[in-house]
């Protein structure tokens, strides 16, 4: 797939679902990326997003990928299609908080055997409740290693939806 790599900022105003100008780029659908930076709590040379680009250079959010690493590049370069995963919600809009209410609203009204930390095991959750947790469980820690924080103050204020010891 075509890619283009933008700043940070326009990629993360594009994942929270505004309509971005993209200066001087093509029309048509593309892989987005971020150059290599050094600024605090945003993703450096990691994809993002797939968007369309209309003729006006107005680029519009189609899906949001997995993150994989994307060296920066200062032209449209290609990626290997076969390294594009599509997510299958955007965990950056309305439809991730829909997922963690749902999870907390289940964890409110649950009342069945707890695991030894208190958990609720797995097993206990509903498919439809558990597996987009877990998805965006696998997301998150997908993208907090192309995050600049060196403190790690950021990734102290991503917590998983699940716990990493919780029974499968």
């Amino acid at each position: 797939m075509q890619t283009l790599s933008i700043s940070p900022q326009n990629l993360l105003t594009i994942l929270i679902g505004q309509q971005t100008i993209l200066s001087h780029a093509p029309s048509g659908q593309f892989l987005l990326a971020t150059h290599k930076h050094g600024q605090l709590n945003l993703p450096s040379e990691m994809a993002g997003c797939i968007v369309y680009i209309d003729d006006q250079s107005q680029a519009t959010l189609v899906a949001l990928v997995h993150p994989f690493h994307v060296a920066q590049h200062d032209s449209i370069f290609d990626t290997d299609d076969r390294r594009i995963h599509r997510e299958p919600y955007n965990w950056f809009g309305p439809q991730a908080l829909v997922i963690e209410k749902k999870l907390n609203d289940f964890s409110k009204t649950y009342d069945g055997p707890l695991t030894e930390d208190g958990a609720i095991p797995r097993n206990y959750i509903p498919d439809n409740i558990a597996q987009p947790a877990l998805l965006s469980d696998e997301y998150w820690n997908s993208y907090l290693p192309f995050v600049n924080d060196p403190t790690g103050s950021f990734a102290q204020q991503v917590q998983p939806l699940f716990k990493h010891n919780q029974n499968s």
